[in-house]
C-alpha cells in the first residue's frame, strides 16, 4: 500500500508558486498542506531534501510537439472533450511565463534528484475542475466550494487553500494520487500522435493522468 507524499505544483510568477503536500498512509490520503513560495528555486530547494515522494504533479508542458504550432494530441484531446473551456488549453508555441519555464525547471530539477523513483505526471489543474465538477473554474468567486469539492475528491474532511495557485496545486497532487493509486488509467500522453509531428521529452517519460 502506498505510504508518502505526493506534491503538486503550480508554477507562478514572483510570490505566486503554489505547492501542495498530500499526506499518504496505507493508500488513503491523511492530511493536506498546501503554501505559496516565491521562487522557483525556493520550490526546488523545498523539495530535494524529500525523501519520500511518492508522486508529483505540476501544471506545465511536461513534453513538447514538434508539429503545427506547437500542439499536442493532449492538447487537441482537452478542447476538442470540453468546448466550453476549450479557450483555456493554448496553443503551446503562444505560451509564455512562469507556467512553461518555471514548471520546467522545477520538472527538470526533479527529474535529476529523483530519477525513474517518483512518478511525474502533467496536469491541468482548470480544465480538470470541470471535468469533475462540471462547473466552469472561479476561484476568485467560488473558492470555498471548491475546498469543499477539493477535499472530498481526495478523501479528506478539509481541505484549506489560500488562493488559486496553493489550489492548482492541491489538484495536481490530487492528480498524481488518482493515478498512481490506479483509480485514474487514461493517459492523455499516450493519445497517438499526428502525421508530422513527434513529441520531445525535457526530462524522463511522464504521464498525464486524466479521469476516464
Amino acid at each position: 500500500m502506498l505510504t508518502g507524499i505526493i506534491v503538486g505544483y503550480d508554477p507562478g510568477g514572483n510570490g505566486n508558486h503554489g505547492l501542495a503536500a498530500l499526506h499518504i498512509k496505507d493508500g488513503k490520503a491523511t492530511s493536506l498542506e498546501t503554501q505559496t513560495m516565491e521562487t522557483a528555486e525556493e520550490v526546488i530547494l523545498f523539495l530535494k531534501p524529500l525523501s519520500s515522494i511518492l508522486a508529483f504533479g505540476v501544471d506545465t508542458l511536461t513534453c513538447w510537439s514538434t508539429g503545427a504550432s506547437g500542439w499536442r494530441p493532449a492538447d487537441r484531446w482537452l478542447r476538442n472533450q470540453y468546448q466550453d473551456v476549450r479557450n483555456s488549453v493554448i496553443n503551446p508555441n503562444a505560451l509564455r511565463g512562469a507556467m512553461c519555464l518555471n514548471g520546467v525547471a522545477v520538472l527538470i530539477e526533479m527529474a535529476k534528484v529523483y530519477s525513474s523513483s517518483v512518478i511525474i505526471t502533467e496536469t491541468h489543474p482548470k480544465v480538470l475542475y470541470r471535468c469533475l465538477f462540471q462547473e466552469v473554474y472561479d476561484y476568485t468567486n467560488n473558492n470555498a466550494a471548491m475546498n469543499i469539492s477539493l477535499a472530498k475528491a481526495i478523501g479528506l474532511n478539509i481541505a484549506e487553500t489560500a488562493n488559486e495557485h496553493e489550489w492548482d496545486a492541491a489538484a495536481s497532487a490530487l492528480a498524481a494520487f488518482k493515478g498512481i493509486s490506479n483509480c485514474w488509467k487514461h493517459d492523455l500522453h499516450n493519445i497517438n500522435i499526428a502525421a508530422g509531428e513527434r513529441l520531445v521529452w525535457p526530462s524522463s517519460n511522464t504521464k498525464f493522468y486524466w479521469p476516464e
